[in-house]
C-alpha cells in the first residue's frame, strides 16, 4: 500500500532491500561467474611478471648403453661389444636482461587486469540496477493487485446497486448488463496483474533465491530526494566520462592494443640473457665412452633477428588495425553512456511534472466520482456515467502508483549510466521503503 507519511525507513526495510542484495551476490550464477573469470584473468598479470625472473632448469638422465663396434686395422676388422652406464646431469639459469617484447607484454597485461577489474565493478553495477528493478516492479505489481481488487469491490457494488435499481422498476436491463461487464473486464484485468506479479516474484527468486512476498510500503514523502537535481546535465555527463566502469574498460583496451603493437615490434629488436651452466656427464655419446666431464658456464647470450619473411611486418599491421578498432569501440561505448545520461536525465524531469499532474488528476477523479455516484442514487447521473468515473479514477491512481516507482526507477538508471550506482545509492532507494505493520 502507498502511504504518505515523512521520515526515514525503518531498519527492518533498510535489512530488506540489502539483504536481498546481499543474497542476489551469493546466489546469482551470472555475478559468481564474472567474480570467478575476474579471478582467472588476474592470473594474466602474475603470468607476465614471471617473464622478467630466472628460469632455472635440471635435467637428469642415467642409464645403460651398449655398443657394437668394428674397428679397422692393419690386420683388418675388429669387432668389439661395449657394455657400459651412461649419465648426464645439468644445472641451468637463464635469466633475461633485455626483452623488448616482455616488457611490451607485462605492460599490456597491467591494463588487461585492470580493464577486468572495472567490467567486474559494472557488473556488481547491473545486480544492483537488476535487483532494484525487480524490487521495484514486485512492489508495483503488488499495489496493482491491490489497486484491482479495489476496482472489482466498486464495480461489484454498482452491480448491486444497478440490480437493485432494476428489481425496483427504476433501472434498467441495460444498466445491469453494462455493470456486469465492467465487471467482467475488471476481472480479466485482476488476473493479468497477478500473473504479472508472479512473474515479477519469480524474477526476484531467480535472482535473490527468496521467493515470499515482499513487505514494503513506500514513502511517498520521500521521494523529492530522487529529482537528479543536484548537478546540471552536463556534469552528470562530466561524471559518467570520469566514473563509468565500461568507458574506463574501453580506454584500457586501447591501452592493450597499444602495447600489443609494442610487443609485436619487438620481434625486430636484440634479446640479451645471461646463462649460467653446471653440467656433468660421463659416456653420454660413443665418442666420449671412458671420459667424464664436469663443466661451469656463464655467458652473455644475444639473439639479433635479421629477417622473418615479412611476418614480423604483417603482425604490427594487423595490432595496428586493432588499435583502430579498439578506437572506435571506445567511442561508440561514449556516444552510448552519453545518450544514456540525457535520456534518464530528461525523463527524471518529465517523471516528476507527470506525478504532479496525476496526483492532481486523482484528486478531481475522485471529487467527480463521489459526485457522480450521488447524482446516480438521486437519479440525475446514469449507471453509465458511474462506470465511466469509476474507470477514470482507478486508470488514473493505477499511472500515478506506476509513476512514483518509474520515478526511483529513472534515478537509479542515471545512476547507473553515470557509473555512480554503488551501496550507497542503494541505501537511498531503501530509506523510502518501511516495512508493513
Amino acid at each position: 500500500m502507498l502511504t504518505v507519511m515523512m521520515g526515514c525507513a525503518s531498519a527492518h526495510a533498510l535489512e530488506d532491500l540489502n539483504g536481498l542484495y546481499q543474497l542476489a551476490v551469493n546466489h546469482n550464477a551470472d555475478y559468481r561467474a564474472a567474480l570467478a573469470n575476474t579471478e582467472a584473468e588476474r592470473e594474466e598479470l602474475t603470468k607476465a611478471k614471471a617473464l622478467f625472473y630466472p628460469k632455472v632448469n635440471l635435467g637428469l638422465m642415467r642409464g645403460r648403453g651398449v655398443t657394437d663396434r668394428t674397428t679397422q686395422t692393419n690386420i683388418g676388422s675388429l669387432n668389439s661389444n661395449l657394455n657400459y652406464e651412461l649419465e648426464n646431469y645439468s644445472f641451468s639459469v637463464k635469466q633475461p636482461l633485455f626483452n623488448k617484447e616482455t616488457m611490451a607484454i607485462y605492460g599490456g597485461a597491467k591494463s588487461y587486469v585492470s580493464a577486468q577489474e572495472s567490467l567486474l565493478e559494472q557488473e556488481n553495477a547491473k545486480l544492483i540496477l537488476k535487483l532494484v528493478s525487480v524490487y521495484l516492479e514486485t512492489l508495483y505489481g503488488q499495489e496493482r493487485v491491490r489497486l484491482q481488487q479495489s476496482k472489482v469491490d466498486a464495480v461489484s457494488q454498482q452491480l448491486r446497486q444497478a440490480e437493485q435499481r432494476y428489481q425496483r422498476g427504476s433501472g434498467t436491463v441495460v444498466e445491469v448488463s453494462e455493470a456486469q461487464a465492467n465487471l467482467d473486464v475488471a476481472k480479466a484485468e485482476q488476473i493479468q496483474a497477478e500473473n504479472d506479479l508472479l512473474s515479477n516474484q519469480q524474477s526476484l527468486q531467480i535472482l535473490t533465491g527468496v521467493s515470499q512476498p515482499l513487505s514494503a510500503e513506500l514513502v511517498v514523502d520521500g521521494l523529492n530526494r530522487f529529482t537528479g537535481a543536484e548537478y546540471p546535465i552536463e556534469r552528470w555527463l562530466d561524471l559518467a566520462r570520469q566514473n563509468h566502469p565500461e568507458l574506463a574498460a574501453a580506454t584500457l583496451e586501447v591501452d592493450v592494443a597499444r602495447k600489443d603493437i609494442e610487443k609485436k615490434q619487438a620481434g625486430h629488436y636484440p634479446t640479451l640473457d645471461l646463462v649460467g651452466v653446471r653440467s656433468y656427464s660421463q659416456n653420454d655419446s660413443n665418442n666420449t665412452l671412458g671420459s667424464r666431464f664436469d663443466t661451469t658456464t656463464i655467458a652473455l647470450q644475444m639473439n639479433v633477428p635479421l629477417f622473418a619473411g615479412g611476418y614480423v611486418s604483417a603482425n604490427v599491421r594487423q595490432s595496428a588495425n586493432r588499435l583502430t578498432a579498439s578506437e572506435e569501440t571506445m567511442t561508440a561505448k561514449s556516444r552510448e553512456i552519453e545518450f544514456n545520461v540525457r535520456k534518464y536525465y530528461q525523463s527524471l524531469q518529465a517523471q516528476q511534472q507527470s506525478i504532479s499532474a496525476y496526483q492532481q488528476a486523482v484528486q478531481s477523479a475522485t471529487v467527480a466520482l463521489d459526485g457522480t455516484q450521488k447524482g446516480f442514487l438521486a437519479g440525475f447521473k446514469t449507471n453509465h456515467e458511474v462506470l465511466d468515473a469509476q474507470q477514470k479514477l482507478f486508470s488514473t491512481r493505477l499511472l500515478l502508483t506506476k509513476a512514483y516507482y518509474s520515478l526511483i526507477s529513472d534515478w537509479v538508471n542515471l545512476q547507473f549510466s553515470s557509473g555512480l550506482l554503488s551501496l550507497e545509492a542503494l541505501n537511498r532507494v531503501s530509506q523510502v521503503f518501511v516495512s508493513k505493520k
